[in-house]
């Protein structure tokens, strides 16, 4: 399992910057296809009905938006947002909805750039507190965005009860876990913090078989999160 990296990505990376890690590539692409699907109202709303469904109860109609080849770069092959050698398709699904139901706010941020022009960037440059303007390399997890929620915005959501929450979500099988997603994705985004939908998705595809390495990481990103977040807040006031 890839580990993930202290380094972060913010805005436009400079040529030194970190790259991505090799394991989130392939993920960050098929996240950039969706947040431009999503900007058809049509097809945002026929993915975001598959939201908390096992696969199937999806409808036909999202399945063959995520199964339909289409266009990816100039003189280049048609290609499905889901590949079609992608073994359990559910991950890539539950992923897709969640994109489609982020908050009206961070889907104009995702496909308006600066300059007005449509930008592609899995990691959104919204979030503009300081340090807090990408996501890390190797990936930034669940856990480590719900601290970061909570940081951000104490008078909504309460630690006692993200906390309860996140150790309820670990728990889950491959169902449960599902089922809770939404939840807890509203829940972060509601707070203005960016979900690393690659970083997300490739956990949901590890969780069967490496449920353990998963929950481990998303429990220790979540408390040494809060943590620094706390003591970075606390520092300026004790100079």
């Amino acid at each position: 399992m890839t580990t993930a990296d202290d380094g972060r990505i913010t805005g436009e990376p400079a040529e030194s910057a970190p790259k991505r890690a090799e394991s989130l590539r392939s993920h960050d692409l098929f996240v950039t296809r969706v947040i431009a699907a999503c900007r058809n109202a049509g097809e945002q709303q026929a993915l975001r009905r598959a939201l908390g469904k096992p696969v199937e109860e999806i409808p036909a109609r999202t399945r063959a938006i995520l199964l339909r080849p289409r266009q990816t770069k100039d003189d280049e092959p048609h290609l499905p947002l889901v590949p079609y050698n992608a073994g359990n398709k559910r991950p890539f699904y539950a992923v897709a909805a969640l994109i489609a139901a982020r908050p009206r706010v961070q889907r104009v941020d995702a496909g308006t750039s600066h300059e007005g022009k449509e930008e592609d960037r899995s990691a959104p440059a919204a979030d503009k507190r300081a340090g807090k303007g990408g996501f890390r390399p190797g990936g930034t997890n669940l856990g480590e965005s719900l601290a970061l929620a909570i940081t951000r915005r104490d008078d909504a959501i309460k630690e006692k009860g993200a906390e309860d929450k996140l150790h309820l979500m670990v728990r889950q099988d491959i169902d449960g876990l599902h089922r809770m997603l939404p939840s807890v994705v509203r829940l972060v985004s509601g707070a203005g913090v960016h979900i690393d939908y690659a970083c997300l998705l490739r956990d949901l595809r590890a969780w069967p078989a490496y449920r353990d390495d998963v929950v481990t990481r998303w429990l220790e990103s979540y408390y040494r999160t809060l943590g620094a977040e706390r003591e970075r807040t606390k520092a300026p006031t004790e100079r």
